[in-house]
């Protein structure tokens, strides 16, 4: 039997979280950004399914239309613009609101389900 030490103590937990900020910018948390190695790219490119009101974000490291520039923020996530795309689909941003963030492979988006 082979135990492995946990040491990640600080920190406010590593449950894939997403953010709407009141700024229109969508954040990932530590525990998005490791879990899914999300530090390794970019770009994201962003969805979104009106019928079920959820927010669709793709990542990459290719330049194509439609992509946003990741900013990583030293020990604590990413976050990037997203205020056009909220403009657009007249998605409220005006306070921060949190998200439980879930990997869809079969689409290969990460989800913020039950926006509105």
């Amino acid at each position: 039997m082979t135990f492995e030490r946990f040491t990640k103590i600080r920190g406010r937990g590593y449950t894939p979280k997403a953010s709407i900020w009141g700024k229109g910018q969508i954040g990932f948390n530590k525990g998005a950004t490791e879990r899914y190695n999300l530090d390794n790219f970019e770009y994201a490119v962003l969805f979104y399914d009106k019928e079920n009101q959820k927010i669709g974000v793709r990542f990459t490291n290719k330049k194509e239309d439609g992509i946003v520039k990741i900013v990583k923020r030293t020990g604590s996530g990413l976050s990037l613009s997203a205020k056009a795309f909220l403009d657009f689909y007249n998605i409220d941003y005006s306070k921060k609101t949190k998200y439980n963030l879930i990997y869809d492979n079969e689409n290969d988006l990460y989800i913020l389900n039950n926006i509105l």
